[in-house]
């Protein structure tokens, strides 16, 4: 076979065409304030309860043995919820035994005739705005309403207005309505959701600052009393989303498909629990299984703690978070010493669903109001298009080219690998890897998988998918049509060749790249224009090449996310072009 002819006619085909660009390539414009005006449940405070030498911000974040239930003045008014962990001695070793009392604060969009005053916290200028009244019922938004505020014809929408709702976990002994979380809590409520959090309280737990996390001695010394304060989190988060669906006043409002999460810092390491993670529970490692809630469908975490190099928070090697399989979308700061990014790219690079990465550069372990269009804008158009959200159609078409967001901190997208959901009408082309040969392989039948894994122990799959179609299909929307992939083997590199480009395929066919024999259609796929692009909304097949065919070893790996494409360049591939089109 002479696949150095193959080689430099694949080479010269994609040199003669435009420029190719991976599918991250816009940076937008940021997003803070979205259209809706936002009302909150009652959290009024006595604040002449606070002892001498206290602030209200004591109660809120559990300082001191206080915590926010000794300063409501309606409790009966308030959100409030009770846990009884596991009898688990040696995981919750301080509350095995007891009941856990929690406050929550829920905040939603509201109608603009919604009069309530807005609330001002004690011994601050922020604010709750339009706080309930004591015994009165939410004032929840109408579908006519919701979608007119958008502009957007109400297509017979009647009834009051079902919300994606979020559950949103602060960082390590904060609060709600600390300074910074407060603002994010309405901001997210303006933009279409009802939002939920919890006053964790995490000193009644353990008494961890911040700063200690990054402490090898403090962790040392009261591991066991942080190990049960970080699955107290999930556990509370859980039984707050419990608490919402079962109550008769929020529920008519809230789009039970439509669950989602927002955690910042310690609260991003909940949210990964929650979606399916494992927790390290020991200095030697020990992995734990940790309290999940199947009904999240996706979550976004900032600056997310994932542990330390002497102490991952997902088990040894974070192979705890492989059992993560819904999407996830996660910022995290290089500057940052508290949770350092690279224990989140760690985890990252080991769940198995959807997931991305976005750097911040010089961002440490806080929160900013500069860092607000950044946070917003990635947060808001990752839930909208995983959470299908339906009066934001083109939320995935905008989230899959999206590279950064103008101004605020420089970030950009370092790991981005999108597995998408199963459609029975449309199949899956799934990628292997051969350990022994490095060679990459596309199959696309269910028969084909069972057959390859139950053959060849050398042959695994990476997890990485696309969509593909079984037969030609047209698209009359977009003016194109799937169309023939053609399969090719070379039986001396023991190697195999995909292309949607018909003289590509003809060419191959002939014999004048080389020896490969045609194997028959692979799968119909919707080809690259005459720029190398995709429609609008749709991801490109990227394809990379391992440049081995002096050694009569050629292999291509064809992947739509980029990051992987930036991986196998480090490895020495080379990459090409977009050569396909998938819906994701």
């Amino acid at each position: 076979m002479d696949s150095n002819r193959f080689a430099a006619f694949i080479l010269t085909a994609f040199l003669a065409l435009p420029a190719a660009a991976y599918n991250h390539v816009e940076t937008v414009s940021p997003i803070v304030q979205g259209p809706f005006n936002v009302a909150c449940s009652n959290v009024a405070q006595d604040a002449s309860r606070i002892a001498a030498g206290a602030s209200a911000s004591d109660y809120w974040e559990g300082r001191d043995g206080h915590y926010v239930t000794e300063l409501l003045a309606n409790p009966d008014a308030a959100i409030t919820f009770r846990v009884h962990p596991p009898i688990d001695p040696l995981t919750y070793p301080t509350t095995w035994f007891r009941n856990v009392d929690f406050v929550a604060i829920v905040c939603y969009p509201t109608p603009r005739t919604n009069s309530d005053p807005n609330y001002t916290l004690p011994g601050t200028n922020d604010t709750v705005p339009h706080m309930e009244a004591p015994g009165a019922a939410p004032k929840l938004i109408s579908a006519q309403e919701f979608y007119t505020t958008l502009g957007q014809s109400p297509q017979g929408a009647s009834g009051t207005m079902r919300l994606p709702f979020i559950l949103f976990s602060h960082g390590l002994t904060g609060s709600p309505i600390s300074k910074g979380y407060v603002q994010i809590l309405a901001l997210l409520a303006t933009h279409g959701y009802m939002v939920g959090a919890v006053f964790h309280g995490d000193p009644r737990i353990s008494p961890v600052r911040i700063e200690s996390l990054a402490d090898l001695a403090y962790l040392i010394a009261f591991n066991s009393n942080i190990v049960e304060m970080q699955l107290m989190r999930p556990l509370s988060l859980k039984a707050f989303n419990d608490r919402m669906l079962g109550d008769s006043r929020y529920l008519p409002a809230i789009d039970t498909d439509r669950i989602g999460g927002f955690g910042a810092s310690l609260g991003g390491e909940a949210m990964m629990h929650l979606l399916g993670a494992d927790i390290t529970t020991t200095l030697g490692y020990d992995c734990h299984s940790a309290p999940g809630d199947s009904r999240l469908k996706a979550a976004v975490t900032f600056v997310p703690y994932s542990g330390q190099s002497f102490l991952p928070a997902f088990c040894e090697g974070q192979t705890g978070a492989a059992k993560i399989t819904k999407p996830v979308l996660s910022l995290a700061g290089t500057a940052d010493t508290t949770a350092p990014i690279r224990m989140t790219q760690m985890a990252t690079n080991r769940m198995k669903g959807t997931r991305y990465l976005v750097q911040l550069d010089d961002v440490p372990h806080q929160f900013l109001p500069e860092y607000a269009g950044d946070l917003v804008t990635w947060m808001t158009t990752f839930l909208n298009a995983y959470l299908q959200v339906p009066w934001d159609t083109g939320a995935m078409g905008r989230f899959i080219r999206m590279k950064g967001v103008a101004g605020g901190p420089n970030d950009s997208m370092t790991i981005d690998v999108h597995v998408p959901a199963p459609d029975p009408a449309i199949g899956l082309v799934r990628e292997f890897h051969n350990t022994v040969t490095n060679h990459y392989f596309l199959a696309f039948t269910p028969e084909e998988v069972s057959e390859i894994l139950g053959r060849n122990q050398a042959w695994e799959l990476t997890g990485q998918t696309f969509k593909a179609f079984r037969a030609p299909t047209s698209f009359d929307a977009i003016g194109l049509a799937a169309g023939p992939v053609c399969r090719f083997y070379g039986p001396g590199p023991n190697s195999h060749f995909f292309t949607a480009v018909p003289s590509e395929c003809d060419l191959v066919k002939s014999g004048r790249a080389g020896g490969w024999l045609f194997e028959g259609i692979g799968f119909y796929i919707v080809p690259v224009d005459s720029s190398l692009r995709c429609p609008t909304g749709w991801l490109g097949v990227n394809r990379a090449y391992n440049g081995r065919e002096a050694q009569n070893d050629p292999n291509h790996r064809f992947s739509t996310s980029d990051s992987t494409m930036r991986d196998m360049q480090s490895q020495g591939w080379s990459y090409e072009a977009t050569v396909m089109c998938t819906p994701p």
